[in-house]
C-alpha cells in the first residue's frame, strides 16, 4: 500500500511540452507588462540605468560603489542600445527575464516532479504579487530568479549525463548567477554541498570541473573590491537599508513568499508533508529533486536569516529566487490529493483571486518624474533649484534632461541655475542673489548633513512653506 503512494505520483507530460512552455511565458509577458511605466524610476532603478549608460569597460568599476556585480548592467546597456532608456523599455528586459523563469519553472517541475506539480507551481508563480513588483523593477533580481532555475535545470542535467558540454554551461550559467548578485552564492553553496551527497564520483569531478570553471571567471572578471565584498559583504559600512532580521520580519518574508498570513502555517504543513514523503521513500534518486528544492528554498531563507543575525544581508528581494523552490514544494504535496483536477482548479481560482488582487502600478518609493515636472512648472530664471543628495543627480536630470543619460552629459546648462549638492559646502552660488531657494530633498533623515545645510540656508533665508505631495520627495521654498 505504502509503495504504491509512493509511486502514485509520476505522471509527466511529453506532449505539446514547448507548447505549454510558450504559453506560460506569453500569459507572464502579458500580465507583467501591464502599467508597466505607470511609476517613474526611484533611486534604485536610475543607478542601474545610469551604469548600463556608460561603456562597457567603465560599468564594472561603476559596480564597486554600488556593491553590486555587474553582469545585469551589461544586460541592460546592449538592451538600452538595441532599442532606448524610457522606463517601459528599461523595465521591459526585466518582464521577460521573470517571464521565460516562469516557463523553465515549468519545464524544472514537470521533469522532476511531476505535470500535476508543473502545472500548480506554474499557477502559484504568476499569482506571486512580490515576483510581480520586481518584474516592474529595473535592477537584478528577476535575472537572479531566470538564472537560478536555468542553473538548476542543467546541475539536474549533470548529474544524470555527465558531458563536458554540460560542465562548460554550468560553471558559466554559475558564473553568471554570482556575477549577478553576491548572494545568489547561496545557489552555488547548496549544490556543492548536494553534490557531496548524492553524486557518483564520476558526477562528483564533473562538477569540480564545473566549479573551476566558475572560479576562473570569478578571478579574470572580479575585481579586487569586489571579491573582499563578496568575502565579508556589507561588512565594511552601516547601509540604512540592511538591518538584522527578528523574528517578525522572518513571518513577513515569510508571508510575501506564501502570499499571507493566513497561508503560512497550511503551506509549511504541505511541505512537512513532503519531508515526511522523503522519509518513507528510500530511493534517493527520486528524493533528490525535493532535497535540491527544499534546501534552495526554504535552506536558503532560514540560512540568510541566521548570518543576517552576524551581518545585515536578510532582505525579501535578496532572496526571491528561493520562492520557485518553495512553490514547488507546496505544489508537489498538493498533487497527492487524490481529487488532482479538482485541486487545480481550486489553485487556478486562488491565482486568479490574486492576480486581481496584485498591484499594477507598483508604486516605487519616490516620484521625481513629477517632482521635476512640477519643478519646471514653477521655476523662473531669478530662482536656485538645489537637489539634494549628489547621489539623486542621475534621477533628477533624467527626467529633466530626456538625453542626459543617453548622450553621456555631465551636467545641465549652467544658466539652469541648478545644483546638486550633499552638504553646505557644496554650494558654490551666492544663495542671496536669488529670489527664491527650492530645495529638493530625498533621503534628508539619513543625511548626516541635514542639520548644517538646513542651519546654514536659514542663516540667509527664511523658510516659507514645504511640499511633500511626491512620494519620497520633500520640496522647501525658501525666500
Amino acid at each position: 500500500m505504502l509503495e504504491k503512494f509512493l509511486h502514485y505520483n509520476t505522471e509527466k507530460l511529453s506532449k505539446n511540452i514547448w507548447l505549454y512552455f510558450f504559453l506560460i511565458v506569453i500569459i507572464n509577458i502579458v500580465l507583467k507588462s501591464i502599467q508597466l511605466d505607470f511609476s517613474s524610476f526611484w533611486y534604485d532603478e536610475i543607478i542601474s540605468v545610469h551604469s548600463a549608460s556608460l561603456d562597457f569597460g567603465h560599468i564594472k568599476h561603476v559596480s564597486e560603489w554600488d556593491k553590486n556585480p555587474p553582469f545585469y548592467y551589461y544586460c541592460l546597456s546592449i538592451w538600452i542600445k538595441l532599442f532606448n532608456d524610457s522606463e517601459f523599455t528599461v523595465r521591459f528586459l526585466s518582464v521577460l527575464f521573470s517571464s521565460f523563469a516562469g516557463g523553465v519553472l515549468f519545464l524544472f517541475a514537470n521533469k522532476y516532479f511531476n505535470k500535476y506539480t508543473a502545472f500548480t507551481v506554474s499557477l502559484l508563480f504568476i499569482s506571486s504579487n512580490l515576483l510581480f513588483f520586481y518584474s516592474h523593477e529595473a535592477r537584478a533580481y528577476s535575472l537572479v530568479l531566470l538564472l537560478s532555475l536555468l542553473s538548476s535545470m542543467v546541475y539536474f542535467k549533470l548529474k544524470e549525463k555527465p558531458e563536458i558540454k554540460t560542465i562548460i554551461i554550468l560553471g558559466v550559467i554559475n558564473f553568471f548567477l554570482i556575477y549577478s548578485h553576491y548572494i545568489s552564492g547561496l545557489v552555488l553553496f547548496f549544490q556543492f554541498a548536494l553534490m557531496l551527497v548524492y553524486f557518483d564520483k564520476k558526477q562528483k569531478i564533473s562538477y569540480i570541473y564545473s566549479s573551476l570553471i566558475v572560479l576562473s571567471l570569478i578571478l579574470i572578471r572580479f575585481t579586487k573590491k569586489q571579491i573582499l565584498l563578496i568575502v565579508a559583504f556589507n561588512n565594511s559600512e552601516n547601509t540604512f537599508w540592511l538591518k538584522k532580521p527578528d523574528f517578525s520580519y522572518l513571518q513577513e518574508v515569510l508571508s510575501s513568499f506564501l502570499f499571507s498570513d493566513v497561508l503560512i502555517i497550511p503551506m509549511l504543513v504541505i511541505i512537512v508533508f513532503v519531508c515526511i514523503y522523503i522519509f518513507f521513500n528510500k530511493n534517493n534518486n527520486a528524493n533528490f529533486p525535493i532535497v535540491y528544492s527544499f534546501f534552495l528554498g526554504l535552506g536558503a531563507v532560514f540560512t540568510l536569516f541566521f548570518v543576517g543575525k552576524i551581518t545585515p544581508i536578510f532582505l525579501d528581494r535578496y532572496l526571491i529566487f528561493t520562492i520557485p523552490f518553495i512553490l514547488i514544494l507546496v505544489s508537489f504535496g498538493l498533487s497527492f490529493i487524490k481529487y488532482k483536477y479538482a485541486i487545480l482548479i481550486i489553485v487556478a481560482l486562488f491565482s486568479i483571486s490574486c492576480i486581481y488582487k496584485i498591484d499594477y502600478k507598483t508604486d516605487k518609493g519616490m516620484d521625481y518624474r513629477g517632482t521635476v515636472a512640477f519643478t519646471k512648472h514653477f521655476k523662473t530664471k531669478e530662482d536656485l533649484i538645489i537637489v539634494k543628495t549628489k547621489d539623486i543627480k542621475s534621477l533628477f536630470c533624467y527626467y529633466y534632461d530626456k538625453d542626459y543619460l543617453k548622450l553621456k552629459k555631465e551636467n545641465l546648462p549652467v544658466n539652469e541655475n541648478i545644483i546638486f549638492c550633499t552638504s553646505w559646502e557644496d554650494i558654490t552660488l551666492d544663495v542671496n542673489s536669488f529670489k527664491t531657494i527650492v530645495v529638493i530633498d530625498s533621503f534628508q533623515e539619513y543625511n548626516t548633513h541635514e542639520g548644517e545645510f538646513v542651519l546654514h540656508l536659514s542663516e540667509n533665508k527664511n523658510k516659507k512653506s514645504e511640499y511633500n505631495g511626491y512620494k519620497g520627495v520633500r520640496i522647501s521654498f525658501y525666500q
